[in-house]
């Protein structure tokens, strides 16, 4: 009975419970819902403030902001000088969830959107926010052929490549159209974000003006100062999604392998703006301009007007973000296995709930800890890291249909797509048209663009005096009433354009009247030489001496090289051709130097290497040993089996008995053959301080070469060098290998 009764009020207690269960999740919701709501709702709201420069970008009165995107944009540029103040960018593009533009109202009170998306059903989701800021910027031409650009930007990026849709439907509680049990089979997925700022250092240049053929290229270098980054890749995930009787999601039979990292980023709602990371970061750009109507612009001295666009049409090719950051305080970075199986409680399950408590990145290394065995830490990859910037390469043609009215048809490649690596940052592929009107105050501008996540959008884009503003996706987003992608840009620059230039006209001389001053018959309007009696043949010159050795040209043999006249104005000859005359040559028919008065170098031993690349020039050897005599053999050997005998007491550099009989049989090799040099070179495994091991190396080797000094051997014929921890002949990952890598190795020469 009384187990019954139990039985029953249980059953009662838990359906009790179960009716309340969704309140009560609401009030307690799981880190990975707080995750996945981030990404398919949160980001929308940084949208708010987005853009990408879409249509803006093409234009030719883009001053100081032109270098962002392409850096030989600054050479022949409309402005003399260009600031800018501040501009921002914001983008989002995801193809997951599509927000309906009656929502905007729900996003700007802060109310809920999940009523105003719509969301697929079992598919992976790919989504990229980007946000960047330029700050105060500068850009000055130097002349009609250089310019150049300092610039400051701020940017962040997130990127969730693959994410699977089963897991972010089954996460929407009521709203989920997942039935239980669902397969999951995932070969990779990741999440990615990075904080960075940049200071950079641009130059462009005219490469050439041929005419109607214009280039121009440019390159800016950057110092990367990284506040952040984090990520998350999950690859091989195979298993089972479940509830079990209280709705809990729960993990059956599945396994996996997690990739995880942090740095910089202290919290998910307070982050902690510092530097901890650098880097070194490139853009490249060259520019090509077709000119047909280049007279009109090119002045005599081949300068042209720099205040107009002159081109009938353009090409453009830029590789944007070459470099990446070290992250060198990263909290903790490594590799985790995911297996339910070895559920300590023998249930083949992994209770999902045992993440609710995460809240900064620090947390997600203990719940991954805190989950053993279930998941298994399988490697710690230190305290730094390296993040890739985006890189992206971007190509466009731009075309002038009449006066303002442009063309342009452009695209990126994002080089860093795919989720193979969860440690970088990528840009979207797109391609663009962008038709546009533009003169030097007002610019209109309307892309029409498809990339390959958020698909088909086409915005705005104004520019009116310092100011501009737009988006690449706020038209298709009205008319359809929908969108996956949000951006909007605005900022602030002022700079002075470039003005027409007024050309002197040059006086016109009166003309002269005609004399002979020099009375040769030639008057001086014809006569070259006005003022010396000359010949019509040369005219009205003497006969020249081009050579100006005295002999004129119609006597010279050799009219063109100063010469004697007993060799009929020619040089003294040099027979061998080494450069030195026969008149101071001791060995005229044979080339040689003049440090040895034209005779070749001589060879003292006689063993056919020369004096200067003979190391024993009076001792007849063989060109492979520097022209010495060969090392026997068993000498080598037997300083070699030496080397590799030689013991240290542990941690010390204190030469152990074991290994005088080897250095002495070094000792007795030496006092046989007095030409004899050693080089003792010191290593060690890479534990410990790497400064130590260091000053530990050059200690050994020191204790060697202090050996041999106390046998006999002058200290000139004795060299020791420590090298640390270079070099490994090992891995250093094991204990054999750190064993190899703690050696002594002796060189012995006879030079």
């Amino acid at each position: 009975m009384f187990s019954l009764k139990i039985k029953n009020s249980g059953l009662q207690e838990i359906k009790q419970q179960k009716k309340i269960k969704p309140q009560t999740k609401f009030m307690k919701t799981s880190m990975l819902k707080k995750i996945f709501s981030f990404i398919t709702v949160m980001v929308f709201a940084i949208s708010a403030d987005a853009q990408n420069y879409a249509g803006y970008s093409t234009g030719n009165f883009t001053g100081i902001n032109g270098v962002f995107f392409n850096p030989a944009n600054i050479a022949d540029s409309r402005y003399r000088w260009d600031v800018n103040l501040v501009s921002l960018n914001a983008t989002l593009a995801n193809d997951y969830a599509t927000l309906k533009v009656k929502g905007l109202s729900s996003l700007i009170n802060g109310d809920s959107l999940d009523a105003f998306l719509d969301r697929r059903v079992g598919k992976n989701a790919n989504i990229m926010a980007d946000f960047d800021v330029f700050g105060p910027s500068f850009m000055f031409n130097i002349n009609s052929q250089n310019s150049f650009a300092i610039t400051t930007r701020a940017r962040s990026m997130i990127n969730i490549d693959k994410l699977p849709g089963t897991l972010l439907n089954a996460l929407e509680d009521d709203n989920s159209p997942i039935t239980y049990p669902t397969a999951l089979n995932q070969d990779k997925f990741i999440i990615s974000s990075n904080l960075w700022s940049e200071f950079g250092l641009s130059f462009g240049h005219v490469i050439s003006n041929n005419k109607q053929h214009f280039f121009k290229g440019g390159i800016t270098l950057k110092y990367l100062m990284g506040a952040g980054s984090g990520y998350i890749g999950l690859s091989n995930l195979k298993g089972t999604l479940d509830e079990n009787f209280f709705e809990d999601k729960i993990l059956r039979s599945t396994t996996g392998n997690i990739s995880y990292g942090s740095a910089g980023l202290s919290s998910y709602d307070d982050f902690k703006i510092k530097a901890n990371g650098s880097g070194i970061g490139a853009d490249l750009g060259v520019v090509y301009e077709y000119r047909p109507d280049y007279g009109s612009y090119n002045n005599a001295d081949n300068s042209f007007r720099k205040d107009l666009n002159k081109y009938k049409y353009k090409l453009e090719l830029a590789v944007h973000d070459l470099g990446s950051i070290k992250y060198k305080n990263s909290k903790d970075h490594g590799s985790y296995t995911l297996n339910t199986a070895l559920n300590p409680n023998g249930q083949d399950t992994l209770m999902l709930n045992r993440f609710e408590d995460i809240s900064d990145f620090s947390d997600i290394s203990h719940a991954l800890d805190a989950a053993s065995p279930m998941i298994t830490k399988t490697s710690s990859d230190g305290s730094s890291y390296t993040f890739s910037l985006p890189t992206s390469i971007t190509a466009s043609f731009d075309y002038n249909f009449n006066k303002g009215f442009f063309v342009n048809l452009g695209g990126m490649f994002a080089v860093n797509q795919g989720s193979s690596n969860a440690r970088k940052t990528h840009a979207a592929h797109y391609i663009m048209v962008t038709p546009r009107y533009e003169g030097k105050s007002f610019g209109a501008y309307l892309p029409i663009s498809y990339n390959n996540i958020s698909g088909f959008n086409s915005g705005i884009s104004l520019r009116g005096g310092p100011f501009f503003i737009g988006s690449g996706s706020i038209l298709s987003t009205l008319i359809s009433g929908k969108t996956k992608h949000v951006d909007i840009h605005t900022g602030l620059r002022f700079g002075m354009l470039q003005k027409k230039k007024k050309v002197k006209e040059a006086p016109i001389a009166e003309a002269p009247k005609i004399v002979d001053t020099d009375g040769d018959g030639i008057n001086d309007e014809e006569d070259k030489c006005p003022t010396v009696a000359g010949l019509a043949k040369y005219n009205g010159c003497p006969i020249p001496d081009t050579d100006g050795d005295g002999i004129n040209d119609e006597e010279d043999k050799c009219p063109t090289v100063a010469g004697l006249a007993k060799y009929n104005g020619c040089p003294i000859p040099d027979t061998d051709g080494d450069g030195i005359n026969d008149e101071e040559d001791k060995c005229p028919t044979v080339a040689g130097l003049a440090k040895y008065n034209g005779c070749p170098i001589p060879d003292t031993d006689g063993d056919g290497i020369n004096d200067e690349e003979d190391k024993c020039p009076d001792r007849a050897g063989t060109k492979e040993n520097q022209g010495c005599p060969e090392i026997k053999k068993e000498v080598l050997e037997k300083i070699n089996v030496a080397a590799r005998n030689i013991f240290y007491a542990t941690g010390s550099f204190k030469l152990m008995p074991k290994s005088y009989k080897s250095l002495d049989e070094v000792v007795a090799l030496m006092k046989e053959d007095p030409t004899l040099k050693l080089q003792v070179d010191g290593y060690t495994d890479a534990q410990g301080d790497e400064t130590k091991n260091q000053l530990l190396s050059e200690k050994r080797a020191n204790s060697v070469k202090d050996y041999l000094l106390q046998k006999g051997i002058d200290a000139g014929r004795i060299t020791a060098i420590g090298h640390g921890e270079e070099n490994p002949i090992a891995d250093n990952n094991t204990t054999a290998g750190r064993a190899k890598n703690r050696r002594t190795e002796m060189n012995v020469t006879n030079y």
